[in-house]
């Protein structure tokens, strides 16, 4: 077999091919046997049609059907033979029809990985941005444990109901007569003065005494609950069955030491504030990783093959495409201006991807078995399983390479960062939520890589579209 590889740019080949006569003879010779051993034709014995009756009938299938599997063949060969590492299904420019006496011949193009040597990825200049932790911060956070330690307790004292109480209510809404999904509650409790029923709700329940029923009428709101009864009035029917009250702890020594691992507010403070620090320099450390890519992105252009960035997106609009088909029909002109606007940050990720392959590459950076391993029991333990058993699924999936791909291009990361000239700056939360959402995360290294890997040589090739 001859083959021709024609260099169209860094991402697509032209790769021609010629199947010599003799191979693709016995390739025919091969189909006719096969056809010859359960066709059936009038006047003949199965098994016995002579070779001339069946081309008589079945020359054009057959002729297809061999020409069809010698260009998957010869393609597949190519690609073993020229070391090449096809990203997308061959697009043939003519599909060849068999001629006696001559080699069959077919080129075809297809998008391949770009040969990436990085030049640019140590002492790359990035910025840390540090965020200090505010008094406001650490407040908020004890107002959170005061809030969860709340005890609730009957009110015995009175049976009047007040702002502030919790009450516990039967409660049923008509419309014209007729009750409506989510008006009617049964043993519901609510906070009064917080807000949580419609307005005019709880201030209707003030003055009412447990034992009590109350019929009142409200408007409901014009952009709140089902259509059937927006800004329609409502008819309540209430019963106040208890009373309840929150007791909240005392911010003290005491309430700390019930936490079990201070003995004093002071120390519970500072321990939160701690804790929102960590949370914080963890953020703090994925934006410099992020700037880190970005960074490598822009120091190394490249050019990306179309076909990885057409997945990535398809991979970044998946949560959207998970639709109903009437609700995909609404939504494709939208989905499909969405994924224009995120092409940009398709590509980088793309570049990025490839990028930290060839970073790993030219570092030989490698995931060993026990490395891979110890990745799968910390899995095992997030989703409650064991590990054995994750191992067997993954494999199943045909995930357990797609994950030590991951770990591997996480490695060639870490070792940019480190290499990585750092600049730390102070800055306030509204600077760095500004920041963070501004940059859109257009350097995140999440990619759909189920087609995309080195090793992947064996694609079906579809010869049913692109053959002009």
């Amino acid at each position: 077999m001859k083959v021709d590889v024609e260099t169209l740019s860094s991402v697509e080949k032209k790769v021609s091919v010629a199947v010599p006569w003799d191979d693709v003879k016995r390739e025919l010779d091969v189909a006719y046997r096969d056809l010859a051993k359960r066709a059936k034709v009038k006047g003949f014995r199965a098994g016995k049609v002579p070779r001339p009756v069946l081309e008589k009938f079945y020359k054009q299938a057959v002729e297809e059907q061999v020409v069809s599997h010698l260009v998957d063949e010869g393609f597949r060969q190519a690609v073993k033979d020229q070391d090449l590492f096809p990203i997308d299904s061959p697009r043939i420019e003519a599909f060849p029809a068999l001629a006696k006496d001559s080699d069959l011949e077919f080129t075809v193009t297809v998008q391949v990985k770009p040969e990436v040597t990085v030049e640019h990825f140590k002492g790359l200049e990035v910025e840390k941005k540090i965020r200090q932790v505010s008094d406001e911060e650490v407040d908020r956070e004890l107002a959170g444990l005061r809030e969860r330690a709340t005890v609730i307790e009957p009110i015995t004292d009175r049976k009047e109901c007040e702002k502030g109480d919790l009450a516990v209510i039967d409660f049923f809404g008509f419309v014209d007569g007729e009750t409506f999904k989510g008006g009617k509650g049964i043993n519901y409790t609510v906070e009064i003065g917080s807000g949580q029923m419609i307005a005019g709700f709880e201030d209707e329940l003030i003055g009412m005494s447990i034992g009590d029923e109350k019929k009142f009428e409200l408007v409901f709101p014009k952009d709140q609950g089902p259509e059937e009864v927006r800004g329609k009035t409502v008819e309540w029917k209430v019963d106040l069955k208890e009373l309840k009250s929150k007791i909240l702890p005392e911010l003290d020594d005491d309430f700390a030491q019930d936490l079990g691992e201070y003995d004093t507010l002071a120390e519970l403070k500072e321990g939160l504030r701690a804790n929102i620090a960590t949370r914080e320099d963890a953020r703090a450390k994925r934006m410099l990783r992020d700037a880190v890519m970005e960074a490598l992105v822009d120091k190394n252009p490249l050019e990306v093959p179309p076909v990885m960035v057409d997945r990535q997106l398809d991979y970044l609009l998946q949560d959207s495409l998970r639709m109903s088909k009437d609700q995909m029909e609404q939504m494709r002109e939208v989905l499909m201006k969405v994924r224009e606007e995120l092409r940009p940050r398709a590509t980088r990720q793309v570049a990025g991807m490839l990028l930290l392959e060839s970073v790993a590459r030219q570092e030989s950076i490698e995931v060993t078995d026990q490395e891979l391993d110890g990745r799968i029991q910390e899995l095992a333990r997030e989703n409650r399983m064991q590990p054995k058993d994750l191992k067997i699924q993954l494999k199943k999936s045909d995930q357990l390479e797609s994950l030590r791909y991951n770990m591997r291009q996480d490695k060639a990361l870490d070792m940019v960062v480190e290499a990585a000239v750092v600049t730390e700056r102070t800055v306030t939360q509204e600077e760095l939520d500004a920041e963070e959402h501004g940059h859109d995360h257009d350097h995140d290294h999440d990619h759909d890589h189920d087609h995309d890997h080195d090793h992947d040589h064996d694609h079906d090739h579809d010869h049913d579209h692109d053959h002009g």
